[in-house]
């Protein structure tokens, strides 16, 4: 109205429409505003939420807004002037205590240092320490962090001083920097808790609970000490865990109220395998969760229900946990961990939702968000989801190899090529990117650029995990080809290695997959004394699942239909009290080959498709092409067949099973096709290879049945007309000079000398 009334020469005058327009705009926007955000403080870093407990009961919680959280990077202190060695631990204990101080309050989210303790020893930094700032932020920015801290600690007259630094990881700017004296390590703590806090701007609040450190921990110094020397033994290359296991037994004992020792001891006798003697830790843990903060207490009490065998507990504290802090991304990311185990893909979609509008600079939640798209069966969401990660990220190799890896799922070998050679352009030497480039040449065929890329991968290799990840490579090559001796050769080298950087507990349940293994190389005793090995190894809760699906395996390599479904029915047992539905999927492939051998074809067939729908990337097309044929429906055993070598071209075991479908048709041409393609990855299979000695008896069986080229050439007379098979069969024939068929068109063949009928082949299509 300004611009209409006063943009034109001429005298200025203020007309009736703007004394009557102006101060009515003016009302109109002021009742808007008024209505849109009427009572909210607009300056405030906190929010009101309500949410509904299980008894019905309305609950107010005030929480932080996203834009305020505070992500920060905790990493090890460096040991300064006058720190002997004997103190070091105290460089690994400042981070550890700030994140238990801080926790209290949910404007603070940390991120400890073991959280990414593998992508710093992968760069080369397995001592944690005298870390470059340059690499710091690298870090940080790959986890989404905002600021970075770090510090030293020095040794100065029998006193220590402790300086904190605190980065902006964007920039590398230094945003504070306080300097703490004194002789108690963890009073000063206390001070660096409080100044890290001022640095970061998080405001005092009266309902955040404000406890001294030692009110956290404990007050004994023995037992702090035993527990502060233990830490460190976890993160050496490989860990020391028999000396942790000491260190904090010994802290407990010294302190039964040390919260975080007896729940740290739990922990660890769970993954060295020996949960009878975490349960008393556990049980003191809880005793004693008022050391704790409110969102610690409910992680512990999660795991103890877990630990006691009592899932569906374990389930309702989670789910307390995230109804009563709706937006802690702590509570989020454990419950998506149930989500997970529960395998409620749909669910998790809505949790991942969740957590990227509360942390929108943490982009990596896209990657989480298109696995759970993947795991649902929606790959154009999938691709999506990706696509704005590779946009926000172009120089994040992970992105382009997610991308890869949907795209070979669904059978784009070339998009997949493609991905790959962007993402090794980014990391050359990228353990992780050669090894997958070598599994999709070898899914394609191309064997000795997939055996080139693996040996690549372990010589690339930087730590146990990557060398580790590089030989099950090379057992996967190896046992593709029929070479089972090879292959059991890199098992073992896998367990070698893996072994020190692992636990137990996780070695022990991966290493049940070798049970196919043997299986597969005709060892059926190996298999059964490796499963009794691993049977005697593992206990409750994880061997109530474990031990009944492997014998599941057991029993059908024995072909022990009754053994096998007592087994099948203790691990679906297991599976459904437990709660976990990402097991599903398995347990329903197996009861599909359970069919299978029972003669129950149509059953075996229902199954092998519900475990496909459960699990979208389950590829069991040649299984169910398998059952099919035995069947009697020949042309939906072709199918799946052929969608089974769609997705894995090279794929032996189904190139062999579409070899007996057309050969069971009276396709010899083709069958003699798809042997040759067969035996040409078992080309240096184990004698003792079954399936390999199988292809070979059938290909001689056909051979006998087929004229030679000559002969074919003296069957056929001048000027004929073949038919495309017939053409296919003769090009197919090493016999046959290509030029003879070179200088004719498709269909056409001219020889010389004699007759059609001499020699008619045996599918009876040629005479």
């Amino acid at each position: 109205m300004l611009a209409w009334f006063h943009g034109r020469q001429g005298r200025d005058e203020v007309p009736l429409a703007e004394k009557i327009g102006i101060p009515a705009n003016l009302a109109v926007a002021a009742t808007v505003l008024l209505l849109l955000f009427g009572g909210q403080d607009l300056g405030a870093a906190t929010t009101a939420v309500s949410v509904e407990t299980e008894d019905g009961e309305t609950v107010e919680r005030v929480v932080p807004k996203a834009e305020f959280r505070k992500r920060t990077a905790l990493f090890p202190f460096d040991a300064g002037p006058g720190l002997d060695e004997e103190e070091a631990w105290l460089t690994y204990m400042a981070p550890l205590v700030l994140e238990l101080d801080l926790a209290a309050d949910d404007f603070f989210e940390p991120l400890l240092f073991a959280a990414f303790m593998q992508r710093l020893a992968e760069l080369g930094f397995p001592a944690l320490r005298d870390i470059p700032l340059s690499l710091k932020r690298e870090v940080a920015a790959e986890f989404h962090s905002a600021f970075i801290v770090g510090g030293t600690i020095e040794d100065v007259e029998d006193q220590y001083r402790l300086t904190l630094t605190l980065h902006d990881a964007a920039s590398g700017s230094q945003v504070s920097e306080t300097v703490h004296e004194g002789p108690d390590y963890l009073a000063l703590i206390d001070e660096m808790s409080e100044a890290l806090a001022d640095a970061l701007e998080i405001p005092d609040r009266d309902e955040v609970e404000d406890l001294a450190v030692r009110e956290r921990l404990t007050g004994n110094d023995a037992a702090w000490e035993a527990f502060g020397q233990s830490y460190p033994k976890l993160l050496t290359n490989p860990p020391d865990l028999d000396a942790a296991v000491a260190g904090l037994s010994a802290a407990t004992a010294l302190d039964p109220t040390f919260t975080i020792a007896q729940y740290q001891l739990a922990v660890l006798l769970l993954s060295v395998n020996r949960p009878g003697e975490a349960v008393a830790p556990i049980q003191a843990a809880m005793d004693h969760l008022y050391r704790l903060p409110e969102r610690m207490r409910f992680g512990i009490k999660s795991d103890y229900y877990f630990m006691m065998q009592q899932p569906e507990k374990a389930w309702a504290v989670l789910e307390m946990w995230a109804e009563l802090h709706p937006e802690d991304p702590a509570a989020l990311r454990k419950y998506i961990g149930v989500q997970l185990l529960r395998g409620d893909w749909k669910e998790m979609v809505g949790t991942l939702g969740t957590l990227y509008r509360l942390n929108p600079t943490e982009h990596s939640l896209l990657r989480a968000l298109a696995q759970a798209h993947v795991e649902l069966g929606d790959i154009d969401r999938a691709l999506e989801a990706l696509g704005q990660y590779v946009e926000r990220f172009p120089e994040d190799y992970s992105g382009y190899l997610d991308l890869a890896r949907i795209q070979r799922r669904r059978g784009d070998h070339d998009s997949a090529r493609d991905y790959l050679d962007r993402a090794i352009i980014m990391e050359p030497r990228m353990p992780e990117l050669l090894g997958e480039l070598a599994s999709l040449d070898l899914g394609v065929g191309e064997f000795e650029s997939a055996l080139s890329g693996y040996e690549g991968a372990l010589e690339a290799a930087r730590t146990p995990v990557q060398r580790a990840a590089a030989l099950e490579g090379l057992r996967e090559y190896y046992r593709f080809r029929g070479e089972m001796e090879e292959a059991i050769g890199m098992a073992d080298a896998w367990f070698d290695e893996i072994s020190p950087a692992e636990t137990p507990m996780q070695v022990v349940q991966r290493r049940f997959s070798d049970i196919d293994l043997y299986l597969d190389a005709g060892r059926y005793d190996d298999a059964v004394a490796l499963f009794e090995e691993l049977r005697s190894q593992l206990q409750p809760p994880l061997s109530e699942y474990h031990v009944p699906h492997w014998q599941v395996h057991i029993a059908l390599g024995a072909e022990d239909i009754d053994a096998a479904r007592g087994a099948h029915h203790a691990a679906l047992d297991a599976m459904e009290a437990a709660d976990f539905g990402v097991l599903r999927p398995a347990l329903t492939g197996d009861l599909g080959r359970i069919e299978e051998l029972d003669g129950n074809y149509d059953a075996a067939v229902a199954n092998y498709r519900d475990a496909m729908a459960q699990d979208p990337g389950r590829n069991l097309h040649r299984r169910t092409g398998r059952a099919l044929r035995k069947a009697g429906r020949p042309d939906e055993a072709e199918e799946e067949l052929r969608e089974a070598l769609r997705l894995r071209p090279a794929d032996p075991r189904a190139h062999l099973e579409m070899a007996l479908v057309l050969e069971a048709r009276g396709d010899a041409a083709g069958a003699v096709e798809h042997l040759r393609s067969a035996l040409a990855a078992w080309e240096s299979a184990d004698e003792s290879f079954e399936p390999a000695r199988e292809a070979r008896a059938l290909l001689a069986e056909l051979d006998k049945l087929r004229p030679t080229g000559q002969a074919l050439a003296a069957s056929i007379s001048p000027g004929t007309t073949a038919d495309s098979e017939t053409m296919q069969f003769l090009k197919n024939d090493p016999d046959i000079p290509s030029k003879l068929l070179d200088d004719h068109e498709e269909g056409q063949v001219a020889f010389f000398v004699g007759a059609a009928e001499a020699l008619p082949l045996h599918s009876g299509r040629i005479a």
